[in-house]
């Protein structure tokens, strides 16, 4: 009898697709900005990126004004707007704290956090960032004006990996994405952005002998994705 074989993760694909735009959350310094309008300003005569319009068309040094006034943003490249995978990576964690599963499981919050659980490092949205302003009122402080960058209709289809040492069993791994959705991902969630919806596959097993189990990066996906996370 030949004995069953074991593997070292789990493959999954997570369909993601965001209800009300994610909120970029990096601090937009200098240099984050010239990599915005490298990307997104060259011959850009229209008005709904970034900046005011003047006599129809944008003004890069009109964009470079407004995106200063930018509180937070997107980190950026060559290929567009991105999301880290350690971003994925805390907001499974929190959900999973939300759920007091880390109480009952001593192991779980690391592996989810450190090394157990793989996404991609890059995750491109494929859109091109707004800028929104929203007044918040802090707890202990006057009201202002919030300004920040937002990418709406952003789809990603997420490959991930989950290590196989009994912290993490399929069952859960579905329970803590249905918390999670309501938790959302990206900055300025108080205020309704990063909530999501999400179809989790699962992609087979991976072992040591087939390498790292999943792609550096990952783009956006261009066809709706409707549904939720099966328990």
């Amino acid at each position: 009898m030949e004995t069953p074989k074991e593997y070292l993760y789990r493959l999954y694909s997570v369909k993601v697709e965001f209800l009300n735009g994610i909120a970029g959350g990096t601090p937009l310094n200098k240099g984050l900005i010239s990599e915005h309008m490298r990307l997104f300003a060259q011959g850009v005569s229209n008005p709904l990126k970034y900046a005011k319009e003047v006599e129809g068309e944008v003004t890069e040094e009109a964009m470079e004004a407004y995106l200063a006034r930018c509180s937070s943003g997107f980190p950026v490249d060559k290929d567009g707007i991105y999301l880290r995978g350690f971003q994925l990576n805390a907001m499974l964690k929190d959900a999973a704290q939300r759920m007091k599963a880390t109480l009952t499981r001593k192991g779980l919050s690391n592996t989810i956090r450190d090394g157990g659980v793989l996404f991609p490092d890059r995750i491109y949205l494929g859109t091109t960032p707004l800028i929104i302003e929203r007044p918040v009122k802090p707890d202990n402080g006057p009201s202002n004006i919030k300004v920040f960058q937002v990418a709406e209709g952003a789809r990603i289809d997420l490959p991930c990996a989950v290590l196989e040492n009994e912290d993490l069993p399929d069952k859960l791994w579905r329970q803590i994405w249905i918390v999670a959705q309501g938790i959302g991902l990206g900055a300025n969630r108080h205020l309704g952005y990063g909530r999501f919806t999400a179809i989790i596959e699962e992609k087979g097993n991976a072992n040591v002998e087939d390498g790292y189990p999943i792609p550096q990066t990952v783009g956006a996906t261009s066809q709706p994705k409707k549904g939720r996370a099966k328990p």
